[in-house]
């Protein structure tokens, strides 16, 4: 059988060009019954694969991780109605999940209900601004949206739409009344969704105005009133007070305005060249729709271009993913709005861009290209019939994720208060602990001053119970600059009481003890480039440093990132390290010496083991450099101050590092089994040699499994020490992670199974030897053949307890 298209009704007015290059929308009286039978064809297939693509019928679980946790954070956040711009201040607001697509049932509504206005507002608007006869060319939009997995580029360009629409209801004599309501919605509230994405909605507002002010001021009006109700409607709907939302945009500034300095990464300067050299190209192209009529089209490519650009190169990663991907929708955008011969050139152009760029981080390839195209749309096509076939499904699949990695160490178990340092929400809110958040959620991101002292101050005024700590810093930062303001509330009014899983166990002090306050300081004037001597180096000591950028620095890195700036260090016995220095995090002052890496650094602080862990880590003279060009952008010199940091010591630390002794029993009396191993003792390997071992604390570390090849772990960990005489001794570890033995048996579950021990050789026999023991549960075990032999001294002196 032959099928037949109904005949197309033509035109009353034939499609016209004018003088300066811009296409005729068509959208007159006629405009509708213009557009081709395939022109709905290619309409409606590229609608549907836009709104699979950008709503999340098939969410993301929570993960764990600096990502994951955040994302999970944030939505834990609205289900908790955590206000924002107060209790949480962060770069994302309470529709998050909008971007992130990570589910929780909570805000499973505002996420699919939001990203589906997004997807129809900017198919809608396309619609509306493409020549009827050619809407063939929608087909483009689905390819494009395809070639990234993140949504920046997306949501910033949907603003962009807003003049054109305007533009066209200008042209013909009546606005878009109905697509102008949907984008002026959808706009609206992407401000709530990723505060930086209201600079262009902001822009694309006012040139809105300014466009149909003089012919149709009900349709300004109309936009200002939908943009409003919009955005004041998805913040209540989210659980916020209306009070809070001018709070939560004034919270924005110092998050926005640090971000440059605190979360640069440098990466390929060809990537730059090539996003300047199309993005020019692209701008050319489009000033020759006519400057005199169409002044807008290159004020909004290029603005979009600019966050674009420092979206995708001031953290010069995957993020660059932004700016290769926005140079496609430049193209699109011309490709749909210009004559046939311009706009192909335009959409050619991006294409290349995009490719150069992003050949870098993945492989592009045309198999590549369409197995991610397939996904893109199947994937939530399979999600959407699941959704209503299944609809029990997420909320089971939710439960049990989080309750997996919930279930690692040291959170599992634990249901009261907490807040976890630096950034492992995920498994604190997984393990079903009550998250009481900082303000600024992840200590990475506390980069200025301002957002420091927030969180500072959150602890002397509203402290959670418990606090799980660990040092463990983005970008090879100095360790004690994330939340470096805070740790002095950290080591004076908390006490460890474990380490366990990476994590110090730091409970809050029932007598409410002050943080501590750094000593009379003393100033010293510092140069970039030169060698600074601490003072007082032989205790802890605290610095702030008062490092600024030049005028010529400032402007540089409002369009795009000053030279990044460096802390080489000096110890006490000669060994150098480097690490990445935050400007803006040094000026309320941080904890320069000793350097504290981990949990186990930071408890010995306050341990009589001080010296014997962090005695080689004191810091006698710190230099700060700079990449090329910061003789220019930053003031070359600098004010130093150093105060001694008098950190009493207490038992309760000690016992955290080495936990408490106890008598043991002979290894015959232990049955055997299990699977084990003694890697290495004071960072030697062990072998069936007997080691010399220090007369100090020493580390021994291994794994072990009561099962490593069906994945099933022990309930704990000690080490059976026995002397020459017969005598034993029974010594606690801790569980680490091993992600090296989870894969060689390729048992997730053994992730933990390693275990650590700080050992005090001075407590121990001359010679001895050392097995590991496993709790099984009902019994304990006793784990073979793994052997240390061990030899020392006479004991030394024992610390003061």
């Amino acid at each position: 059988m032959q099928w037949h298209w109904p005949p197309t009704i033509t035109m009353v007015q034939p499609l016209m060009r004018d003088s300066r290059g811009i296409m005729d929308n068509g959208n007159s009286e006629s405009g509708i019954a213009a557009t081709t039978n395939w022109g709905w064809v290619a309409t409606a297939i590229a609608g549907v694969l836009s709104v699979l693509m950008i709503t999340p019928f098939a969410p993301a679980m929570p993960f764990p991780g600096l990502d994951g946790s955040w994302s999970y954070a944030m939505n834990v956040a609205v289900a908790e109605h955590l206000r924002f711009g107060s209790d949480i201040v962060f770069t994302f607001g309470p529709l998050a999940s909008i971007y992130t697509r990570v589910y929780h049932p909570a805000t499973d509504a505002l996420m699919v209900g939001g990203s589906l206005l997004i997807a129809v507002a900017l198919v809608a608007g396309l619609f509306t601004i493409v020549a009827p006869r050619r809407r063939v060319l929608l087909l483009l939009l689905p390819v494009v949206i395809s070639l990234g997995w993140g949504r920046d580029a997306v949501f910033l360009f949907l603003p962009l739409l807003l003049p054109y629409v305007v533009m066209r209801g200008v042209e013909r004599g009546r606005p878009h009344t109905v697509v102008l309501c949907i984008i002026a919605a959808a706009i609206a509230i992407l401000p709530l969704v990723k505060g930086n994405f209201s600079v262009l909605m902001a822009l694309a507002t006012l040139i809105s105005l300014v466009l149909c002010w003089r012919s149709s001021p009900r349709t300004a009006v109309m936009i200002i009133v939908v943009e409003l109700l919009a955005m004041l409607a998805a913040w209540l709907l989210s659980g916020q007070m209306l009070a809070d939302l001018p709070r939560y945009f004034i919270a924005q500034a110092p998050i926005v305005s640090g971000y440059t300095d605190g979360m640069s990464v440098p990466g390929r300067m060809r990537d730059l060249a090539v996003f300047i050299g199309v993005g020019v190209v692209l701008l050319g192209i489009g000033a020759l729709a006519g400057l005199r009529r169409y002044w807008f089209v290159p004020v909004l490519v290029a603005a979009y271009l600019f966050i674009s650009f420092k979206s995708g190169f001031v953290r010069h990663d995957e993020h660059a993913f932004v700016a290769a991907v926005a140079l496609t929708y430049v193209g699109l955008l011309l490709c749909l709005t210009l004559d046939r011969a311009k706009g192909a050139v335009a959409f050619g152009v991006s294409l290349v861009g995009w490719v150069l760029i992003s050949t870098t981080y993945m492989p592009v390839t045309w198999d590549s290209s369409t197995a991610r195209f397939a996904q893109m749309a199947r994937t939530p096509a399979h999600g959407l019939w699941l959704r209503l076939s299944q609809p029990e499904m997420l909320p089971g699949q939710f439960k049990a994720t989080t309750a997996s990695f919930g279930a690692r160490p040291p959170f599992a178990g634990y249901t009261g208060q907490a807040d976890v340092y630096p950034v492992d929400l995920g498994a604190l809110i997984g393990a079903g602990s009550i998250w009481k958040p900082r303000p600024i959620l992840q200590s990475y991101s506390a980069y200025t001053p301002a957002l420091l002292e927030a969180n500072a101050a959150h602890l002397s005024s509203d402290p959670p119970p418990r606090v799980y700590f660990n040092a463990d810093p983005i970008d090879h930062r100095y360790p004690a600059l994330e939340d470096g303001a805070s740790w002095p509330a950290l080591l004076g009014s908390y006490t460890p009481t474990a380490i366990d899983g990476g994590y110090a166990v730091l409970q809050h002090n029932a007598s409410r003890t002050p943080a501590l306050r750094p000593e009379t300081p003393v100033q010293v004037d510092g140069v970039l480039g030169q060698e600074v001597a601490v003072v007082g180096w032989e205790r802890p000591v605290w610095v702030t440093m008062d490092i600024r950028p030049t005028l010529a620095g400032k402007l540089f890195s409002t369009v795009f990132k000053a030279p990044k700036l460096s802390l080489k260090v000096r110890y006490e016995n000669g060994d150098t390290a480097n690490y990445r220095l935050i400007a803006g995090m040094t000026r309320t002052g941080f904890l320069l010496s000793p350097t504290v890496s981990d949990a186990k650094d930071f408890v010995a602080l306050g341990s009589s083991y001080r010296d014997d862990l962090l005695g080689n880590k004191r810091v006698v003279a710190f230099e700060v450099v700079g990449d090329s060009g910061t003789r220019y952008l930053w003031n070359l010199d600098y004010r130093v101050t150093f105060a001694g940091l008098d950190i009493p010591t207490s038992t309760r630390a000690d016992t955290a590092l080495t936990g408490v002794r106890s008598l043991g029993v002979a290894p015959a009396t232990y049955p055997t089994g299990g699977e084990c191993n003694i890697d290495e003792a004071d960072h030697r390997a062990v072998t069936t040699s007997s080691l010399e071992l220090p007369d100090s604390l020493v580390l021994i570390r291994g794994w072990a499994a009561l099962d490593a090849a069906n994945g099933v772990p022990n309930k704990g960990v000690a080490l059976l020490v026995t002397g020459r005489d017969g005598s034993t001794q029974t010594l606690p570890t801790r569980r680490v992670m091993r992600r090296d033995v989870a894969d060689h048996f390729k048992r997730p579950e053994l992730e933990y199974a390693g275990y650590e021990a700080y050992v005090d050789m001075r407590m121990l026999p001359a010679d001895a030897q050392v097995q590991v023991v496993q709790d099984a549960g009902e019994r304990k075990l006793l784990c073979t053949p793994a052997l240390l032999t061990f030899h020392r001294a006479p004991p030394a002196s024992v610390p003061a307890r």
